[in-house]
């Protein structure tokens, strides 16, 4: 498993040369705007943007490219990216490259999801772009795509502060939904339903069959998706899919405002209705799109239609956003000296509470472990050497360590690391999972061993992390051992032997000092520290 990214590497892709650091010193010199510039290989084309880093928040973009590549019609058909394909990727990065060296563009992050990484030959083409252009090539999973719509939704998401709203990320290979009250995202989900696998599933062609099958499979997928959104009211439906922005954007029914439009449910319901109807050459005229892009507008109308009859909702925003949107503004973010995880850490972590409510999880026990677990980390992550980022997966794995008790008490921990494995923790990728799973895998009595095949396939960076946040969580979870919370609060104090837990109760430490031997012992080992405990009595 590949080592985590550091906050450091979020600035992504090429480092600067001798000049390009020059350049950015004097522009600090200056106090002139950074530029960033993210590219995302997507589905249908591969797109550029330049932005300036705005001294007080955001970006304002400086140029944008876009390049049309099958990279989407090679995976969704033949499981592979082709030859001829990667040559044309290697091709148009080269140009973007120049255009960016002439900015004089220092901070560059390239971005791929679904197309690029359901490709069998994915790590050929990762290869083979850093080979032919230098640039290091991200391969997004769903969940990072998640933060990345998160982030470009944030403008919207501020016009609805107290009431909820329904996103909708409708990609080339997935789309994305989410359920937010106002800047809380509540829940989140993605689903292989997106315009360009939609369209390479069936194939060409308009026939009334191929139709209906679409319609039959879109329809399925959606109807899955109705626990996202059936409980509330959304009163604000976010839609984020560029096609469509550009098919309804000119639309004598949409109200117009600086970067976006909103058209009423019904009217959009009814138009869709009608449209598909059409031919794909009278769509084309319709819209003004070439028959490429209307290949691909079908689906993404036809999925639409299927939301609208799905959900209820009274009109749509579409929004002028979209991931690349969202990954200028995480790279904005950096600039100011800022983790954009840990900017989304609120997001993260309520998620994770979410997956713990699906499991019946013991909420005020969660909570006690989650809170003890960050005393210790912020007593002891200086000398252990550990960052904001190991906090986070801390704390996920306190919310989480106890889920496999919807399974059964025996052996709960392996059910756990299990569930956490392959639950969806908006905002985590599949790496993050995997260090969670293992910290709540040995947050009982087991130590890691070589034995673990999944502990041992980490890299050694990674299984010290897992010890370290395990031998934390351990001690956590002694202190709660009865769930009963009769600790009130929790003092640490180290000195240069001993790491000390005054714990704040008038109940007896008996259960918790006979459990601490077999609790302490991996914190111990890994921080060389005796943990003792005391009693501080209550006033």
């Amino acid at each position: 498993m590949a080592a985590r990214r550091t906050a450091a590497d979020e600035t992504g892709g090429m480092k600067p040369s001798g000049a390009a650091a020059r350049r950015s010193a004097r522009r600090r010199a200056a106090r002139t705007p950074e530029l960033v510039a993210g590219i995302d290989i997507g589905s249908t084309a591969i797109r550029m943007a330049v932005a300036e880093v705005l001294p007080e928040f955001g970006v304002r973009t400086v140029e944008e490219l876009n390049q049309p590549v099958a990279t989407g019609a090679d995976t969704y058909r033949h499981g592979r990216i082709l030859p001829g394909t990667l040559r044309s990727i290697c091709r148009i990065i080269e140009n973007f490259l120049v255009l960016l060296d002439d900015y004089g563009v220092e901070r560059r992050r390239a971005v791929s999801s679904s197309s690029v990484r359901e490709a069998r030959n994915n790590e050929i083409v990762i290869d083979r772009i850093r080979h032919e252009t230098g640039l290091e090539l991200e391969i997004l999973d769903a969940f990072e795509e998640s933060r990345l719509a998160y982030r470009a939704l944030l403008p919207w998401l501020g016009r609805n502060p107290r009431g909820y709203s329904l996103a909708l990320n409708l990609g080339g290979g997935a789309t994305e939904i989410m359920l937010l009250r106002g800047e809380d995202l509540q829940v989140g989900g993605a689903r292989r339903l997106g315009t360009s696998r939609l369209f390479h599933a069936i194939g060409r062609g308009s026939s009334h069959g191929k139709g209906e099958l679409l319609r039959t499979l879109t329809a399925n997928i959606v109807n899955s998706t109705r626990e996202v959104y059936q409980e509330f009211h959304a009163a604000q439906f976010l839609l984020i899919n560029r096609i469509l922005y550009r098919a309804f954007r000119g639309d004598p029914n949409a109200q117009r405002h600086e970067t976006d439009f909103v058209l009423p449910a019904e009217y959009l319901h009814e138009r869709l209705k009608t449209t598909y109807s059409l031919g794909n050459l009278e769509i084309g005229e319709l819209f003004n799109m070439g028959l490429a892009d209307v290949e691909i507008l079908v689906p993404a109308m036809l999925i639409l239609d299927c939301f609208l009859d799905a959900a209820d909702v009274r009109k749509i925003t579409f929004t002028n956003t979209d991931m690349l949107t969202g990954l200028l503004a995480e790279m904005a973010l950096v600039v100011r000296g800022e983790n954009p995880l840990t900017a989304f850490h609120r997001q993260i972590v309520r998620s994770a509470r979410a997956v713990g409510e699906k499991f019946n999880y013991d909420r005020a026990h969660a909570r006690a472990v989650t809170e003890y677990s960050l005393r210790i980390f912020e007593a002891m992550a200086e000398s252990l050497d550990l960052d904001g980022h190991d906090r986070l997966l801390l704390e996920v794995a306190a919310v989480l360590h106890d889920i496999g008790m919807y399974i059964a008490e025996r052996g709960h921990h392996q059910h756990s690391s299990y569930l956490v494995k392959w639950s969806d923790i908006v905002g985590l990728n599949e790496a993050d999972r995997m260090l969670v799973a293992q910290i709540v895998l040995f947050h009982r009595k087991e130590m890691p061993s070589t034995r673990h095949a999944e502990f041992t396939a980490l890299s050694p960076e990674d299984r010290m992390r897992v010890r370290k946040l395990a031998g934390m969580l351990r001690l956590a979870d002694v202190i709660d051992r009865g769930h009963r919370q009769s600790v009130k609060d929790l003092r640490v104090e180290r000195t240069d032997d001993r790491l000390f837990l005054n714990l704040l109760t008038g109940g007896d430490l008996g259960i918790i000092a006979d459990a601490l031997p077999m609790k302490s012992d991996l914190f111990e080992d890994v921080a060389g520290l005796k943990v003792v405990l005391r009693r501080e009595v209550p006033i």
